[in-house]
């Protein structure tokens, strides 16, 4: 396992090399890229022969397909979603059971959860990783109807009037103590285990937190989309997908374990029972999720996700020294999100067309 900061790097130095392990798995925004350098072997024919295929996760075989040709099938996925403190919300007056409409909804609902006490939060999520922002705020930009890219992915659409007014929106939580301070400084180290004390109302989040959040006397976790401005719902569908690099002297071999990946006995016995999602929508109802609501719940958002497309996604929004942290810091904890979205697209452009 390779920390994201320096997986860029890592990659680049084994691919100059011909040192890159047989089976690489990637986040999934990095795989335009890693195709445009060769890094990863055609295996077309192989995924084609499956029998499942159409039942691979589509946003993450779309990146991992280029001119018609397959280099990777989905490994893990990874999408955000607002989780909730049912019990935290029931005490502020609120029914966990109604379904948030949209993003002026939930600020409502979390200065009414943030009047509860000091020690209580009412929306918390990741401040300081500008690619968790990308990965918890876009979703609320394409529910309104609005684009974060360009369909090329190589222009910024961050300072358009809908994106905005996310922004605005999540900029004013800040600002009535809804968002608490100390969400300038979640890196996403510490996310899972702030909510894990059962003192947050709402998180803005991913599926990693059905694995590494138990519930207690004082927390249920609950599960929604993330809302739009005046409605929708949507999710950025990431994650991991595997491939056979161009180092590989042992593909059928590294074919036969990828392959096994994708198996009734991987996705339900190792991925179901852990709490974690199938990457393949014909296992997604199995013995271990089909009487959890809120896997039911994460499985019915995958069909509103999207997963963006930009050769230099990576650069621009994953590299802490990218132009996105500055622009998505100032939006989000600023005097005037607008200005600093309006200010940041030449930079941030600059990054996406290199």
């Amino acid at each position: 396992v390779v920390p994201t900061d320096n997986y860029i790097q890592k990659v680049g130095v084994a691919a100059g090399a011909n040192q890159l392990p047989c089976l690489m798995s990637s986040d999934v925004v990095y795989m335009p890229n890693f195709i445009s350098k060769n890094l990863f072997r055609d295996i077309t024919d192989k995924v084609n022969a499956l029998d499942f295929k159409d039942s691979l996760a589509k946003g993450l075989m779309d990146l991992g397909t280029s001119d018609g040709k397959i280099y990777s099938v989905p490994h893990t996925i990874g999408m955000s979603a607002l989780f909730q403190n049912d019990l935290l919300l029931q005490k502020a007056g609120i029914d966990p059971s109604v379904e948030i409409t949209s993003l002026t909804q939930l600020q409502k609902n979390a200065e009414k959860v943030a009047a509860l006490g000091p020690d209580v939060s009412g929306l918390y999520y990741t401040g300081n990783n500008a690619g968790t922002i990308a990965f918890t705020h876009f979703p609320s930009i394409w529910a309104s109807g609005a684009e974060a890219l360009s369909k090329d992915g190589k222009q910024s659409m961050l300072s358009g009037d809908k994106a905005t007014k996310v922004f605005s929106i999540y900029n004013d939580m800040v600002k009535s103590g809804a968002t608490p301070q100390s969400v300038l400084n979640e890196t996403g180290a510490t996310r899972n285990q702030v909510f894990g004390t059962g003192k947050v109302g709402y998180l803005l989040g991913s599926n990693s937190v059905l694995q590494s959040v138990k519930e207690t006397p004082d927390l249920k976790i609950g599960v929604q989309g993330i809302p739009g401005v005046d409605g929708g719902q949507s999710t950025f569908l990431g994650g991991d997908v595997l491939g056979i690099s161009n180092s590989c002297q042992n593909a059928d071999g590294a074919w036969n374990f990828l392959n096994w990946t994708l198996s009734p006995d991987a996705q339900v016995e190792v991925y179901a029972k852990s709490n974690q999602l199938t990457v393949r929508t014909d296992l997604a109802k199995n013995k271990y999720t089909e009487n959890d609501p809120r896997i039911i719940k994460l499985n019915e958002l995958i069909a509103k996700g999207r997963t963006p497309y930009s050769m230099n996604f990576g650069q621009t929004f994953n590299d802490p020294n990218g132009p996105a942290l500055s622009a998505f810091r100032d939006a989000l904890f600023g005097d005037n999100p607008a200005a600093a979205l309006k200010s940041s697209d030449e930079a941030i452009n600059a990054s996406l067309s290199q």
